[in-house]
This record gives structure tokens, sequence and C-alpha cells, in this order.
């Protein structure tokens, strides 16, 4: 049998027999529970008699329920597995809806929200839609959480309760952001964060410290049957560009499983294949460069065009109301892509300081995996390190730029270059810190001004 490893919720305990209350004392505790009942019962006639609204733009979807479904998982098709290895999604069979591919609004909690007067601001919010958020606290997912918000979309964003999440909870919070408790690992804390929701914008992957199978298959597995379930017509998903030339290297051949089921559903999916973001570069080079630490060099060839995850998000965000891109994959890339020692000599031009750089020969890392393969406690951390076979072959990451930007309609000019986008972070910091030791305090000035 084909297991997708996500675990299903305990079977609820027994009762434990407690001693009889006074009679009298019983009596009172019906009150509180008779009064919930008829308030639930009265909420749900009102929510049931009032009509569902919609943008004047957004046509009415037709009504979902277990019988006539206009979009619903077959129960016989078996869900995708990795056991014994990765192999092709089943197909999920479902009937596509007739009427015209729109941005549908969930009926109840829009009903809901049409009962209470709202502020122009509020009305602009619930014209634009509700988008689900998953990955919110990332690099990425800030942007898109920001940029979602200043475009008048109402953001909800899917965190974990864990100690690392909760500074960027209550960022995300202060922006204005809904934050919903949930884990991708736990299928049953997906479906209330996605209730009254128009778009999912997935760009979660798992941390270095976790299994990536966990968040980066299970997870999104999860994520994608409930978004079917539920209606959510609208799914933008974040891969790596070239992920199907590296099945060796696990979350590359994750994200390329993962496009292969998305083609499977009857969701209006847009993909978008990145290659790196700059700001990856502030931490491995940046600032290491600055304070005259180390830094790890290599002798290939290989090539990134790395983008600026502020640009990542508004390409993003212009997809979302845009039918073009539906069902279609696409580039997200910088103008130009650099070797390691290109992106080094950039950091030494506009900083100033010359780099201690350390040489790590492809095959020394490769070497380092097949040892930690050896063990299964670092198993994670070989996997980590399988992204040595992209260097060890003098790969380009980078994609065609045009055809986004013309579908987005976006000027590729207004796109940032790494030159500009590293000369821009050492003049900030350089300007903050000139007057500061520069090794104790240039880290959290950075992490500071959010760049």
């Amino acid at each position: 049998s084909q297991d997708s490893g996500i675990k299903q919720p305990a079977p609820p305990r027994a009762m434990e027999s407690r001693p009889p209350m006074p009679l009298m004392r019983s009596k009172r505790a019906i009150y509180p529970t008779i009064l919930t009942i008829c308030a639930a019962s009265i909420l749900t006639i009102c929510l049931s008699s009032v009509p569902t609204r919609f943008s004047p733009s957004i046509a009415s979807p037709a009504p979902v329920n277990s019988n006539t479904a206009t979009r619903s998982i077959s129960t016989n098709a078996a869900r995708p597995s990795l056991s014994g290895g990765f192999h092709r999604c089943p197909r999920v069979e479902s009937q596509r809806s007739t009427s015209p591919r729109s941005y549908p609004r969930s009926g109840r909690l829009q009903a809901f929200s049409s009962v209470t007067s709202a502020s122009p601001a509020e009305e602009s919010s619930q014209a634009k839609g509700t988008i689900l958020v998953v990955g919110g606290t990332g690099t990425l997912g800030r942007q898109i959480v920001r940029r979602a918000l200043s475009d008048g979309y109402t953001v909800r964003c899917l965190v974990r309760s864990r100690f690392e999440s909760e500074e960027g909870r209550r960022v995300l919070q202060g922006w204005g952001a809904q934050i919903v408790g949930g884990d991708l690992g736990q299928a049953t804390s997906i479906p209330p964060a996605m209730l009254g929701v128009d778009a999912v914008i997935d760009c979660a992957t798992a941390r270095p410290e976790e299994p990536l199978k966990r968040v980066d298959w299970d997870g999104k597995v999860a994520l994608i049957e409930t978004a079917q379930a539920m209606g959510v017509d609208r799914y933008i998903f974040f891969s790596i560009d070239k992920c199907h030339d590296y099945p060796e290297v696990k979350l590359m051949d994750m994200k390329a499983k993962t496009e292969d089921y998305l083609k499977q559903t009857n969701l209006n999916y847009t993909v978008f294949k990145l290659c790196g973001f700059m700001q990856a570069l502030v931490s491995s080079y940046a600032i290491p460069i600055v304070e005259g630490e180390n830094v790890w060099g290599t002798d290939s060839s290989s090539k990134i065009a790395y983008i600026n995850s502020v640009d990542a998000a508004r390409l993003a965000l212009a997809s979302v109301d845009n039918e073009a891109t539906h069902r279609g994959t696409f580039s997200l890339a910088g103008p130009t892509a650099y070797t390691t020692d290109e992106v080094i000599a950039l950091c030494e031009k506009f900083s100033g300081s010359d780099a201690k750089v350390i040489k790590a020969p492809g095959f020394f890392l490769q070497a380092v995996r097949s040892f930690l393969n050896l063990f299964k406690w670092a198993q994670d951390a070989a996997d980590r390190l399988s992204f040595s076979e992209v260097i060890s072959r003098n790969t380009v990451l980078s994609g065609d730029m045009k055809t986004t930007c013309e579908v987005l309609k976006i000027d590729p000019e207004s796109l940032t270059s790494l030159p500009e986008y590293l000369e821009s972070f050492f003049n900030t910091i350089l300007s903050k810190v000139q007057k500061i030791k520069k090794s104790e305090y240039v880290s959290t000035v950075a992490r500071d001004l959010e760049i």
C-alpha cells in the first residue's frame, strides 16, 4: 500500500468516570450549553439567508457539495508516495467546471463578512480577495506578504508555533496580515487556514534542521489536496530551475515531482522556477567579507542568475489575477548569471575590503556527501550537500525572463541587477556603521534593515 506519511489524528480518549455533581449544580451547568446551542442555530440561519457577495468582475461558482461537486478528488485514486523512491503521481480525476475560469470567493466567510459594515479600505481588500501565504516568514514569503498587503489583498499566513517563527509572526502581524497556526507536516492543521481563501501562494521549504520529505513532499501533497477539496481555484508554486535534470538531488527531485502532480490536478496553478536570491548572498559573502571572516569559494564555472526577492514578489503578485498564467510555468531569474568568484569580486569592489577565500573543489563536497550518507542520522545533511552535483557539472541556472515579463506586463529594465543590489547594500551598511566597530554591529544593522 502507498502511504503519504501524514499522521492521522489519534482517536478520542474515553471519558474518565467522575462522581455525579449535585442536582442543583448540574442544572445550572446546562444553561450555558443551551444558550450556546441557540446562538449557533440563530447564526446558522442568518448565514444561510444572506446572499454571497462577489466582485463585479468575478463570476459566482456553482454550489459545491459531496454529490455534485464540480471539482472533487476521486477517492479511488491512490495518493502519490515516495516509498521505494519517486514515481509519477496518479491522475486526480475531476470534472472541470464549464463556468469561466475566474477567482471565486468562499461563500460562507464572504456571507459572514457581508453582515457587518466595512470601511472603504476593507471593501477594497475584500474586492481583491484573500490570499493564503505558506512560508510567509521566509526570505520570499515576507516580501510576498508585504506586496500583497500594499496591493489591497487580505493576507493570511500559515505559521508554525515554534520559537524560531515568533519574530516573523510579530512582523507579519504588524504589517496587517492574519496569522493562523499550522504545520505542513500535520495535514489536519491546513483546512482551517484555507477557509475563505481565493488563492494559495506556496513558497515554503524545509529549514536546514528539518527532514526535506516532511515539508517539501508530504506537506506539499497535503496542501494541494486540501486546496482542491475546499474549492480553491488559484495555486502559485515556487520551484527550482532545471529541477527535472537532477533527480539525484532530493530537493530538486521533490520540486519536479510536485510540478508533475500539479499538472494532474484541476487547479489553475502557476509554477515559477527560481534560480537564487540576492538576499542569500548577504549572509554568505557580503557580511563575512566586511567583518574580515573567511568565505567559501569554488573552482567551478557554474553560474546563477540571482533575483531580488522584492522583484520576485512583484512578479508573483502580478500573476494572481492574470489568466494568461493559468496552468503555466515561468522563469524567475535576474538579468545576468554570475559565478561564485564574480560574486566575491563584486562584494570586494563595493565594500572596499579584501575577501579571505577558502576554495572548496566540487569533488571534495561530493566526497563529504558520500561519507555522510553512510550514517542515517546525517542523511539530511548529505541531502543538502547534494547541490554539489549541480556545481560539479558547471550548470548555469538562468531563465528566459523575456516571456515572463511579457505575460506579466512587467518592464525587464525595472528588475534589480546584482551590482545595483550589492552597491545599495554596502552603501547602507557602511553609512550606518562608519562610527561603530564593524565586527560587533554590522550583522545587527543588516537584520534591522531587513535587507
